[in-house]
């Protein structure tokens, strides 16, 4: 439920950017890909991402649910850095 709240996030903020500005995944750790990606993240992120988080660039940008304003400003701050 707490991941479906996170993608529909995710989905209310995308159209706020150009097309392309913006891309996401979701990684779903209950099937084999998943998990390779999630152990992926581990390594770049250089610990284990809570369940769900949302990482940016690479880093761990939330480990809880960001509001709408939280994540278009952390997106914004990416896209500038």
């Amino acid at each position: 439920m707490l991941c479906d709240l996170a993608i529909g996030i995710l989905e209310e903020v995308s159209p706020e950017f150009e097309e392309g500005m913006l891309r996401w995944d979701v990684v779903d750790v209950g099937d084999r890909e998943g998990l390779r990606r999630f152990d992926e993240l581990t390594e770049k992120c250089s610990r284990r991402p809570a369940v769900p988080s949302i990482v940016i660039n690479e880093r761990i940008a939330f480990d809880n649910i960001p509001d709408m304003e939280s994540l278009t400003e952390a997106v914004l701050q990416a896209m500038t850095t």
